[in-house]
């Protein structure tokens, strides 16, 4: 596997299915969003600088 110096990912599918399986309840809400690795084979790790989150 090649590094990589950005990502980018979509959450809209994501944020989305709970709502359409009714899970959420109204006085509910997203609290945090957090990213990581999970290193299969060998070794590695993630160096975050920076993290955005946009949501609307």
């Amino acid at each position: 596997m090649n590094n990589t110096a950005g990502a980018a990912l979509d959450l809209d599918d994501f944020t989305r299915a709970p709502v359409r399986r009714k899970l959420p309840g109204n006085d509910e809400e997203v609290s945090g969003v957090g990213a990581g690795t999970e290193v299969f084979q060998g070794s590695g790790r993630l160096d975050a600088t920076s993290c955005s989150v946009g949501i609307g």
